[in-house]
């Protein structure tokens, strides 16, 4: 304990020797000007360098994700990223960013939206963490552009893309409790056509942190439950382009996920079937330049996320034929529990008009289909969006730009809705200024319109849960101020942020029928449209160089999060306003980077920390507070022209903290403690003459 302290305390030191020290101009500047020089996508969906682009965009690069080693995405944003936090299980991450859960932050992959969800979760395991280029991250609303789910932000992934005329990769990771994971390159470039084709293999053992377990409102020791459950998966992704001539380009893309996860049976949790999932994806594009930097995009892709259950053991459901017997599983069936499937239309154009105006515009088409037999009524159902956007960019003067947009977007259930936003950035010498409204707005899901099943959950009551055709979307007002200073070496930001949620979607307590009760269903839940909540808050973030072979990153975010209350009529707390559930105020993350270059060695020693302050939960108890400490060194082989050989020796959780909360309640992380990691990345690349 007193070494955690010791570093604590030098951290502050460091801080502190950071902010007295004089700027000098050196050789190390150039890291900092080619971050402020990367070229993003996401805040407004045109090309601007990150100096210039005039909605506040966060980026974790390539370099900061080799140097974390992770062993998982979630892991990587977690540990970089102090306004994004995870809650994992078997159902998928539970992300929040700024407070808010999943359901309001908006994934995509190159632009285009992630398809394959498991209980509301995006399953992150698919993507291939060795083939991201950078990650771009938006707070806050940003319906105007990127349509339904955009409440909290956008976290857009995006990959590679490979110039060598040969490419080729391994990274192979192994790790403690059994943890593998191994990445694959292999892309080739030619005159007109390139091809890319990645694979993924994931495995872990799983581990326990407690054999302690909350069972019938008494804790029982000797639980078989893991507080992480064996799993294994695989990705397989081929992308292909062809440049059909100097005005138009082609692309391709296809992918294939799997994953299994295993689960014992015994005290406290009697489960009589593994879970398995499967995703496939395709989709195709086309881009076509015109005059002056205007061009024409097209994209089309279909994406279908199947989730199973294997069953292990004979198990007699809750679910009945539709001649009123009860269904029976037995060992070694494969069941289909929901298969859903999107089909997603693009067509995008960006005109410079003049030399002050950048118009983006574009018509979406989106269709969704859910299989979910004895789950949703008639055990299938769909919807489809459309949507028009127009947005410009305004470049009034070389200081001063206005970006406002407006989305309209017709939904099968509920008709028409418009979306606005606008934002307004000025520069002033090393100052830049951000101010921005924005509306929110998020479609109810298939799941909440058309639920229709009777299950006992947890060993609790058997309860009959309803969609609601009425529903309404969700819709929120953001609003933002944020202050950047770049100097040198330095780069410092702060945003302060409110966002106003209404007309939030909840499950609550409904009239059990009378056809219900003969059955013996002892309550009702339907979705409605009740809560409201409001999250306030600020981030901050550094980047500095103290020296050449010394760096350091740093962020903090503060959130303060509440919604209304809506379980249980007869609560005290019914319709106040608590925080969200898993929320806490602050989180902190910071990076201290040593290296250095020999003759044909390069050395680079990385610290990492974060700090979790207490979260908050409604029911089953608040999660501690904790920091995590992470040690990285990183060694590769210089020298080389062709070949690339990086080994990274770590150590995770250095100071050993493990959440020991029985399982039932809510626990703070599910590190299983200090554990150590050895990763090795051997790439080979011919570059073109």
């Amino acid at each position: 304990m007193k070494c955690k302290y010791w570093l604590c305390a030098l951290f502050v030191l460091i801080e502190q020797a950071l902010v007295a020290q004089s700027v000098l101009k050196n050789k190390n500047e150039k890291e900092l000007s080619l971050l402020l020089n990367e070229v993003v996508v996401t805040g407004t969906g045109t090309v601007h360098y990150l100096k210039d682009v005039p909605v506040q965009t966060e980026i974790i690069q390539a370099k900061a994700l080799a140097s974390y080693q992770g062993r998982s995405i979630e892991d990587m944003l977690q540990g970089l990223m102090p306004s994004i936090t995870f809650n994992m299980n078997d159902m998928g991450s539970h992300i929040q960013m700024n407070g808010l859960g999943n359901d309001y932050v908006l994934i995509l992959v190159n632009g285009k939206r992630m398809n394959g969800n498991i209980g509301g979760q995006n399953d992150l395991n698919m993507i291939n963490t060795d083939n991201i280029e950078r990650i771009e991250v938006i707070k806050g609303a940003a319906s105007s552009l990127y349509g339904s789910d955009a409440i909290a932000g956008v976290i857009n992934i995006i990959t590679k893309k490979y110039r060598e005329k040969i490419n080729v990769s391994n990274t192979t990771r192994v790790g403690a409790h059994g943890d593998i994971s191994q990445w694959n390159i292999l892309a080739i470039n030619g005159k007109y056509f390139s091809s890319s084709t990645t694979f993924q293999y994931k495995h872990t053992d799983g581990w326990r942190n407690t054999d302690r377990e909350l069972d019938h409102h008494e804790i029982w020791t000797g639980s078989v439950t893991k507080t992480v459950n064996r799993s294994t998966n695989y990705t397989f992704n081929e992308y292909l382009t062809y440049k059909a001539n100097r005005r138009l380009d082609l692309s391709a893309e296809g992918s294939l996920y799997q994953r299994w996860n295993y689960r014992l049976t015994g005290p406290y949790k009697y489960y009589r079937y593994n879970q398995s999932y499967r995703n496939f994806d395709v989709a195709g594009g086309a881009r076509y330049a015109l005059n002056h930097q205007n061009y024409l995009k097209m994209d089309i892709s279909f994406g279908c996320y199947n989730y199973y259950y294997d069953y292990t053991q004979q198990e007699n459901t809750d679910f009945y034929t539709q001649e009123g017997k009860r269904i029976t599983r037995y060992p070694g069936e494969h069941i289909l529990q929901s298969s859903q499937q999107r089909t997603l239309g693009k067509i995008q154009g960006v005109f410079l008009l003049g030399e002050y105006h950048t118009l983006n515009t574009g018509l979406e088409c989106q269709y969704d289909y859910l299989k979910s037999p004895h789950r949703i009524q008639g055990d299938v159902a769909s919807v489809y969006t459309l949507a028009a956007y127009v947005q410009d960019e305004w470049n009034m003067t070389e200081l001063l730009n206005l970006t406002y947009g407006v989305r309209l977007t017709g939904h099968k259930e509920f008709g028409l809705h418009v979306t606005p936003k606008v934002s307004a950035m000025c520069k002033l010498e090393h100052w830049i200024f951000r101010l921005g409204y924005s509306m929110g707005f998020k479609t109810p899901t298939l799941k909440e319109l058309y639920d229709n099943y009777i299950i006992t959950i947890g060993g609790g009551r058997l309860k009959h849960y309803y969609g609601n055709c009425d529903l309404k979307p969700q819709k929120s007002h953001y609003v933002s101020v944020g202050i950047e200073y770049n100097i040198l070496k330095l780069r410092f930001m702060v945003n302060g942020y409110y966002n106003h949620i209404r007309d939030m979607i909840d499950l609550v307590e409904t009239i059990t029928t009378p056809e219900d009760r003969l059955n013996e269903v002892q309550g009702s839940m339907k979705y409605e449209n009740l809560s409201k909540a409001r999250t306030l808050g600020c981030d901050v973030t550094v980047t500095y160089d103290i020296m050449p072979s010394l760096s350091m990153d740093g962020g903090y975010s503060y959130n303060n999060a509440k919604a209304q209350y809506t379980d249980e009529p007869d609560s005290k707390d019914y319709m106040r306003y608590l925080p969200i559930d898993g929320t806490a105020y602050h989180n902190a993350t910071w990076k201290a980077e040593w290296k250095r270059i020999w003759k044909n060695y390069r050395l680079a020693i990385s610290l990492f920390g974060r700090y979790q302050s207490q979260r908050y939960y409604i029911q089953d108890g608040d999660a501690k507070p904790h920091q995590i400490w992470r040690l990285n060194t990183c060694h590769s082989l210089m020298g080389c022209k062709r070949w690339k050989v990086d080994v990274h020796l770590g150590i995770d959780n250095l100071f050993d903290y493990v959440d020991r909360t029985p399982f039932g309640y809510h626990r703070s992380t599910s590190s299983p403690g200090r554990t150590f990691y050895v990763s090795c990345v051997l790439k080979y690349q011919n570059n073109r003459k």
